[in-house]
């Protein structure tokens, strides 16, 4: 019988099986994307395309206590810290040829998209020019064209990544098992918008949210992803209600992935965190008449990829819906972009300068006064 550990286990397994501390020297029986985080995977899969994500190892680096060293010797070599730091930490690891699960498969292509930072492509230049291989650039235009147009003009570069792919893998696509793929995609994106609602009302550790979303990207269209993410729902069923003295709070921006509860738990005393933005990045809209239909809703538009407006929107309604009442924002040094902005949030904010990789831009004394201050100023309105 499948049991919440066990699917973790297998999907984990799955996708690392690759990676040279577990390959042993196995050489891929099929090829190598590296991908950014919002690409159409369900494309890859359905040709029999292992796919990696430079980001979430960054995660995971981080997340083992490693990414100091990582950071500079890519520092050493040719990043400077400034740079995002999922890629000074991944490149480290590349530089070193080490990492907590050994180092991905090399890659045969590069697949980046711009809807969700325009650091990326930037970024996978580097590694094309480091493998030598073909880079990929998709280009959604999100909300700033007229939707027909926008609709065939995402429908045209998912044809030519296809095309490519068929080619690369020796394989011609069926679009019947993209659509399942799809399918489970969507499923996956269902059950786990269950799973996060019980943030608001159970005693659920947002830790646990902010770990397991990563079977949202790296296996959304997976079978055993929504079936995990259903039994974790039923079990929260079971858990005691959250406790209602707490203030609830919002928490605006990426994990701290360096942090054991990769939220600043020790600094939370009397706060409890019902609501966060980054746990509902990956709920892609899979709605549409077609397959390619379904693509496009879920990539042209996703949280990163609308107007400010849009987001501004989106994101009260999840701040409302959580039953906050003050936000902890993370001014994160990587995304100079500031996708998500703060500045209409409507609550009272502690605001703090960090980065969700590099700990060394984490000053504790200071969060611990912001935050302070934060729930004084709650409990005064």
């Amino acid at each position: 019988m499948d049991t919440v550990i066990g699917i973790k286990t297998r999907l984990m397994r799955e996708y690392y099986r690759y990676f040279s501390k577990y390959a042993k020297g196995k050489v891929p029986e099929e090829p190598v994307a590296w991908v950014t985080a919002f690409t159409p995977v369900e494309i890859l899969k359905a040709l029999g395309i292992s796919y990696y994500y430079p980001e979430s190892y960054a995660a995971v680096i981080a997340a083992s206590e490693k990414e100091q060293e990582y950071i500079k010797e890519s520092e050493k070599r040719n990043l400077s810290r400034d740079c995002c730091s999922y890629s000074c930490c991944f490149n480290g690891s590349l530089l070193l040829e080490e990492g907590p699960r050994g180092v991905p498969p090399k890659p045969d292509v590069l697949i980046a998209t711009n809807n969700q930072c325009n650091t990326l492509p930037a970024w996978w230049n580097t590694l094309a020019d480091e493998y030598d291989v073909p880079l990929i650039v998709l280009d959604y235009p999100g909300e700033s064209c007229d939707r027909a147009e926008a609709a065939s003009y995402v429908k045209k570069q998912h044809e030519m990544l296809t095309e490519a792919m068929e080619k690369l893998s020796g394989r011609r696509l069926d679009e019947e098992e993209l659509l399942r793929l799809v399918n489970n995609s969507e499923r996956s994106v269902e059950a786990w918008n269950l799973l996060i609602s019980n943030l608001k009302t159970k005693d659920i550790s947002p830790t646990t949210l902010f770990d397991d979303i990563n079977f949202l990207i790296t296996a959304r269209c997976n079978e055993d992803t929504a079936k995990l993410y259903d039994m974790m729902d039923k079990e929260c069923g079971t858990l005691e209600d959250a406790d209602p003295l707490s203030i609830p709070v919002f928490w605006l921006g990426y994990p701290l992935w360096y942090h054991a509860d990769r939220y600043l738990k020790e600094l939370m005393d009397g706060l409890r965190i019902t609501g966060s933005n980054y746990i509902t990045w990956w709920s892609l809209d899979y709605s549409g008449e077609d397959v390619y239909e379904k693509l496009f809703n879920a990539y042209n538009y996703t949280f990163l990829n609308l107007l400010q407006k849009s987001r501004d929107k989106r994101l009260h309604k999840l701040i409302e819906d959580s039953g906050a009442k003050g936000a902890i924002v993370l001014h994160n040094k990587s995304c100079k972009c500031d996708f998500v902005s703060a500045r209409n949030v409507g609550l009272p904010q502690a605001e703090l300068d960090t980065d969700m990789i590099d700990r060394e831009y984490l000053n504790l004394e200071k969060a611990k006064l912001q935050i302070e201050l934060l729930k004084e100023t709650i409990c005064r309105g």
